[in-house]
């Protein structure tokens, strides 16, 4: 049968659902972007907006909010936790100087300095297979850096290269945590090995883009350039 679109009135009204979270994601960024609130200060104002919206649908209960205060103190909990085993590693870590070993060990591998570099986001793709991001910056943080530095690459494009390769890992077996979100929401006759066999073009497209943010630093560095220089 031939399909029904929608009249212009009819794409409006459906719109009147999104305003609120659509400007929400306009005051959050535009805050950050235009220095008026720090990235924290920019959260806190998405909360307020998020309770705002919610008081707007008549979505705002009491069960609402205690669903939410305690999904966060889980979070904060966990981060908290990873931030005092990452703190406890790092000061043993530097204390005993083990990162000048490292630090040889990495600037000893043969090919140069974007050898070593590959070995890295090597290592980052090994890693966000099975750990969260929020630890692996906690570990590797204290170990890279400063041969990312001793090797003249820029930090902030470095700190883009390691998002980006998190985000392959949140795709790659046998912990990518995006293949269980699909499962959970996928048809029921979709299995596990389906979806791994799904994600390979995904994942191919993100190393090509890696590779060529490698290869093209400005890419990753223009932008923040001219946020920054403000």
């Amino acid at each position: 049968p031939k399909e029904e679109r929608a009249s212009w009135k009819e794409k409006f009204v459906s719109l009147r659902a999104v305003i609120l979270p659509i400007m929400i994601i306009i005051m959050v960024l535009g805050s950050i972007y235009s220095g008026v609130c720090t990235a924290t200060e920019a959260a806190a104002l998405g909360c307020l907006g998020a309770f705002i919206s919610a008081a707007v649908y008549r979505k705002l209960t009491w069960t609402l909010v205690k669903e939410a205060c305690h999904r966060t103190a889980n979070l904060t909990a966990m981060i908290i936790w990873i931030l005092i085993g990452a703190y406890c590693f790092t000061s043993v870590y530097t204390g005993t100087g083990a990162h000048e070993l490292m630090e040889k060990i990495l600037l000893s591998i043969p090919g140069g300095k974007y050898a070593i570099l590959i070995t890295i986001q090597a290592v980052f793709f090994v890693l966000g297979c099975i750990l969260d991001p929020a630890g692996i910056i906690m570990i590797c943080t204290p170990v890279f850096i400063p041969v990312i530095k001793s090797l003249g690459f820029d930090p902030l494009w470095f700190g883009v290269l390691f998002i980006m390769n998190m985000e392959m890992g949140y795709l790659t077996p046998p912990f990518g945590f995006n293949l269980f979100y699909m499962k959970a929401i996928a048809p029921p006759g979709v299995t596990m090995s389906d979806i791994y066999r799904s994600i390979v073009p995904f994942v191919a497209l993100q190393a090509l883009g890696l590779a060529i943010v490698i290869i093209f630093p400005e890419i990753a560095l223009w932008f923040p350039r001219v946020v920054l220089s403000r």
